[in-house]
């Protein structure tokens, strides 16, 4: 039968105990995943790509992926590749004809990325397939801008975030170096997106709360 411990070594490695607790909380299990694309069109970046901790989002951040090899390598594929080349990343690509999510979300919390320097711990990263949108041979097809627009009301619904917050990289960058999506663009797009949460009913709004 093992010994007792002595009275101040139980206590010693009790307060150890309590001291790790302290240093290391538990975090509560974040749920199911959540997502908002078909299953075919998750396609999750290496984890080298992203920061291991969950964090609750409160606003959208809308980039290009800065692509010069021409309008028929806009695709998300490309997307994709280009961030894991560069150990970068966003939680969704979009192109003229999909959407891709490409890091796990949750509930309440999503995975933190890389992608808005100074803002990830708050964001949601969205590349948009493409460059300079503010000039008129490389603005965004129709249906890349429909995409987005029903993505980011989706996720605007779904982890309750403000129309203010929807916000270009160019707003988020400190150092003034960003001009993704552009400025046009960015104020075209907001210009239909409040148009869309305008037109909502509370049926629609219940269907876009749903990944």
């Amino acid at each position: 039968m093992p010994r007792p411990l002595p009275r101040r070594a139980f206590l010693t490695a009790l307060a150890g105990l309590g001291a790790a607790a302290l240093r290391a909380p538990a975090q509560p299990a974040p749920g199911r995943p959540v997502f908002f694309v078909p299953a075919a069109d998750y396609h999750e970046l290496p984890a080298g790509c992203y920061a291991e901790n969950l964090i609750p989002p409160s606003e959208l951040i809308l980039h290009w992926d800065g692509n010069r090899h021409g309008r028929e390598l806009w695709k998300v594929a490309v997307t994709y590749e280009t961030l894991a080349y560069v150990q970068q990343s966003a939680h969704f690509a979009v192109d003229n004809q999909r959407v891709w999510q490409l890091l796990p979300m949750y509930q309440q919390r999503v995975q933190e990325s890389y992608g808005a320097k100074g803002y990830n711990k708050i964001a949601v990263n969205i590349e948009l397939a493409g460059r300079d949108f503010d000039l008129p041979d490389f603005a965004p097809g129709d249906n890349q801008v429909r995409l987005t627009l029903r993505l980011v009301s989706q996720l605007m619904d779904f982890y309750a975030i403000p129309f203010e917050k929807v916000v270009g990289h160019y707003e988020r960058d400190d150092r003034g170096l960003k001009q993704d999506p552009g400025v046009q663009f960015l104020a075209a797009f907001r210009e239909q997106l409040a148009a869309d949460r305008a037109a909502r009913t509370p049926l629609k709004q219940r269907f876009f709360a749903e990944p």
